[in-house]
């Protein structure tokens, strides 16, 4: 008998604009290309409990207040980009548990991002600096490993502040043209007399959700041989299950893929409609693991730690796999074989 454990992926789909205009929405475009988020609500995306505590992550991207969309034709030209952070939260808090989570802070080039400093991140891409979806600049969220933290949303303790100075050409060739720029810059003469300007204020109020999560660890399970059904000896195995912090689950075991009679678990041979039945019982007793009610294994009774959830600490289930003895005398020689499912519920 095998037992068949299924994972479930959540996976976020991202919508693709494509924009098309011509010349003459220019002047429009002109003058809409580039926006500054004064204040709003940013989230950094989802991250799983157990990923966040086995690996942390650097990728988790958040907008960094500017954007700038439109079609550019801008041959030859710079575009002048800086920034620099002026507040920047590391805690971030549960908003049901108070638990708190501490993250950093890496710039679209992946460098660590420092309340006070001015960075330049001037180029001539503008793909490159510019790439989400919705034309947002990103940074990303740094976390380290080794945080075990229940699954909610976390919220910033103070806003994410930042200054942006900026000059993105539109339409221009050879520094003639037109410009999309924050208050007061100047790209001078041939670079001579640039100025950055006062440039422009963004205030985020960042969230991350992190997402409930279990590991799972078990083992096939092999009766051996036997010349008759009735001399198969029970196997006493277990399986090992952990998830999120602070998070209590249910676990089940489904009907197999060959139920008899509605209600009655069974192997199947190779070859065949030949069905050897059998059960699953938890701990070394006569209650069948099932998947409805009272049959489900609540992890505050786990065989061993149980209701311990740190999210380190594995809760482990013993049960006992046995070939019953009503089975007909007369099953053909050959292999038999099952799969079971193992479902946990939040």
């Amino acid at each position: 008998m095998i037992f068949n454990i299924k994972t479930f992926n959540l996976k976020k789909l991202i919508p693709t604009s494509i924009f098309i205009t011509g010349l003459m929405l220019m002047s429009s475009q002109s003058q809409a290309i580039c926006s500054v988020n004064s204040s709003g609500n940013t989230s950094m995306g989802n991250i799983s409990s157990i990923s966040l505590l086995e690996n942390g992550t650097q990728s988790n991207q958040f907008s960094a207040g500017l954007s700038c969309v439109g079609f550019s034709l801008a041959a030859a030209n710079r575009t002048y980009l800086k920034y620099m952070v002026s507040e920047m939260p590391t805690n971030f808090i549960n908003d049901q548990t108070g638990e708190v989570l501490i993250v950093n802070y890496l710039d679209i080039n992946n460098s660590p991002i420092v309340v006070g400093e001015e960075r330049d991140l001037s180029t001539f891409s503008l793909i490159n600096i510019f790439s989400s979806v919705d034309g947002s600049l990103p940074f990303y969220a740094k976390i380290t490993p080794g945080q075990s933290m229940p699954p909610g949303t976390y919220r910033a303790s103070t806003p994410f502040k930042v200054k942006w100075y900026y000059s993105v050409p539109f339409l221009a060739v050879g520094g003639i043209g037109f410009f999309e720029e924050s208050p007061g810059f100047y790209r001078g003469v041939f670079g001579a007399g640039m100025s950055w300007g006062s440039g422009r204020d963004a205030s985020l109020n960042l969230r991350i959700n992190v997402l409930p999560d279990c590991r799972i660890s078990t083992n096939d399970i092999n009766f051996g041989t036997a010349a008759f059904a009735n001399e198969f000896e029970p196997v006493q195995t277990s399986m090992g299950i952990r998830c999120s912090a602070k998070t209590p689950y249910m676990v089940s075991l489904d009907d197999g893929l060959y139920l008899q009679n509605g209600f009655q678990r069974a192997m199947k041979s190779n070859s065949g409609n030949n069905f050897l039945l059998y059960e699953i019982y938890k701990n070394s007793t006569t209650e069948r693991w099932g998947n409805w009610g009272s049959e489900r294994w609540s992890s505050a009774n786990a065989t061993t730690n149980a209701g311990n959830y740190d999210a380190i600490t594995q809760q482990g289930y013993a049960f006992t796999a046995k070939v019953l003895d009503f089975n007909p005398d007369n099953l053909p020689a050959g292999n038999y074989s099952d799969k079971l499912t193992v479902k946990v519920e939040f």
